[in-house]
């Protein structure tokens, strides 16, 4: 699918920090941002006039697209959010201030997202009251802060969604919006733009070379509760690689291993572990759920060395002091474990879990993780990022 985004010239946004946010988080929705910015010539927007204006201001350039979004601080006549008129929509931030005390970046993102499910589900359906589901009407228009705050679809339209998906494209498309809607809570609750963490580089990188003449060498580091995602990561991640076209995209295969790989031998289990695979590896690909693990101590002094062994396989790749240590990457399940009251080892489940949202604070600063909602959304977050992180 392919989107050209327009931006009114008086619409204050990142253009440089949209492309690359895009370009970071959606493989199978191509996003273009056009360099030509336009003004309407009235004050307020009309269908089908102002939808004419752009036509004949861009001209050819809005040819081969599957939709073209532009966005404005102008009013509809009719004050609503958008409206759409032969494959162009106009998505409308007047008054946005009043609105929300989110960043139109988030509101952005929000639209972007709202249409594109829209597009998928052809029963029209919408929410009449605000529900904080994608598919809310918002004719009170106030519902968009709740919206971006909660970026989700209900039960009901997740379920009604999931049978118009019939094909992998389809799959795909939907599979990019979940990760835009993920971020977009993650960083709306908390009051923070959407963008926050997008970087505009202006140093050229040292490139490293691979370990192994064999490929990139990949580790899935993570603690035991997360085995069914280490299990789908082990048998499907190389296999997808290939076969989706990565390795062709960036010119490397991967080798996807795990400390399951490694003969039994004698010593320290954390740092043969350490040593035999997380050393020659090029990537550590670290996957956390609901706790942090088993920690890991020195063995001459007995002082602990790390909150878990996922976590100093992590810490390592961390360090890039030198260019010898491998590059890490983190996905954090974004819901936390529901228990009981009752529940005989509540508090050590909630001891691990408040353990494991120190551990990610700690690390903010250092990389840009990631959620995940299910193991199929892990699987194209991780085949995107390495892809990206390889070339």
């Amino acid at each position: 699918m392919n989107i050209l985004v327009l931006l009114d010239t008086k619409f204050e946004i990142d253009k440089k920090k949209l492309e690359i946010f895009f370009s970071l988080n959606c493989r199978h929705i191509n996003f273009k941002i056009s360099n030509k910015t336009f003004s309407f010539s009235t004050e307020f927007i009309s269908d089908p006039e102002s939808f004419e204006e752009i036509h004949n201001f861009y001209g050819s350039e809005l040819d081969g697209f599957d939709s073209v979004f532009f966005f404005t601080d102008s009013q509809y006549y009719d004050n609503y959010f958008f409206h759409e008129h032969k494959d162009l929509l106009i998505f409308s931030f007047a008054y946005w201030s009043l609105l929300t005390d989110l960043p139109k970046s988030n509101g952005l993102i929000y639209f972007v997202v709202d249409c594109l499910v829209l597009g998928i589900d052809t029963t029209d359906f919408r929410h009449d009251q605000i529900t904080g589901c994608i598919y809310d009407f918002l004719e009170d228009k106030r519902g968009i802060d709740a919206g971006m705050r909660q970026a989700r679809l209900c039960p009901n339209c997740l379920a009604r969604i999931t049978d118009f998906i019939v094909d992998e494209n389809t799959q795909g498309i939907f599979d990019d919006l979940k990760i835009l809607m993920n971020l977009l809570s993650s960083s709306s609750k908390w009051n923070k733009d959407v963008f926050e963490n997008v970087e505009i580089s202006q140093t050229t990188l040292k490139k490293r070379r691979p370990k192994s003449d064999l490929g990139i060498n990949v580790v899935i580091a993570s603690p035991g509760d997360t085995q069914q995602e280490r299990k789908y990561l082990l048998d499907t991640l190389e296999r997808k690689f290939r076969t989706d076209g990565h390795e062709e995209h960036c010119g490397f295969r991967i080798l996807v291993n795990g400390w399951e790989d490694l003969a039994s031998q004698n010593g320290y289990t954390q740092d043969v572990i350490n040593e035999k695979l997380i050393e020659e590896s090029d990537f550590v690909v670290s996957i956390f759920k609901h706790k942090l693990g088993t920690p890991t101590f020195d063995q001459q002094t007995g002082v602990q060395r790390a909150e878990s062994g996922t976590v100093e396989e992590l810490l390592k790749a961390l360090d890039n002091s030198k260019l010898t240590h491998p590059i890490g990457m983190s996905y954090f399940y974004s819901t936390a474990p529901v228990i009981s009251l009752d529940t005989p080892d509540f508090e050590t489940i909630k001891d691990e879990w408040e353990k494991l949202k120190e551990f990610k604070t700690s690390i903010s600063t250092k990389i840009i993780y990631k959620p995940y909602t299910e193991t199929t959304e892990l699987l194209n977050m991780i085949l995107k990022d390495l892809e990206q992180n390889i070339t």
